[in-house]
């Protein structure tokens, strides 16, 4: 015979098993707050005004962590190689250079001429890297645009 379970010991055993979903939701919560976030977004660039008008790319990168973060380079990857086109003299909108740092929500964007592989390879995707190492990429239709007419 097996002995019957009560009302309290149900209660307690949904309250216990509440406790351990809640702390193993705080947990994951705490070490993704931890984790660098960034957004690339890669896009076309319409000179206006007393620009350069090579200037018909840019990067925008956003800081989607809980902490600032300091962007050391972006530029784009490229398809079948490891070599990578790095924006060596951005342009700012402020005029700044290389290191930017990004405060939580806060973003900058690169503008630069379309990078092109001297082996002839097709952009794959955009990165941004950080003074701590982590490289973020992204994609986005214009860049796949932009990659199909350097093929021609």
């Amino acid at each position: 015979m097996q002995p019957e379970i009560t009302n309290v010991q149900l209660i307690t055993l949904a309250i216990a098993v509440l406790g351990a979903v809640l702390g193993i939701i705080n947990t994951w919560h705490g070490l993704d707050k931890s984790r660098v976030k960034l957004k690339v977004l890669p896009a076309h660039a319409i000179p206006f005004g007393a620009v350069d008008p090579h200037l018909k790319f840019c990067i925008g990168i956003t800081n989607l962590s809980a902490f600032p973060i300091t962007i050391e380079d972006a530029g784009v990857f490229f398809h079948s190689t490891s070599n990578r086109g790095v924006i060596v003299n951005p342009v700012f909108a402020d005029g700044g250079h290389w290191p930017r740092r990004l405060d939580p929500r806060s973003s900058i964007t690169v503008y630069s001429q379309i990078p092109v592989s001297k082996e002839g390879h097709r952009i794959k995707c955009a990165y941004a890297k950080t003074q701590c190492g982590v490289v973020a990429t992204g994609n986005s239709e214009a860049l796949k645009q932009i990659s199909r007419e350097q093929k021609r």
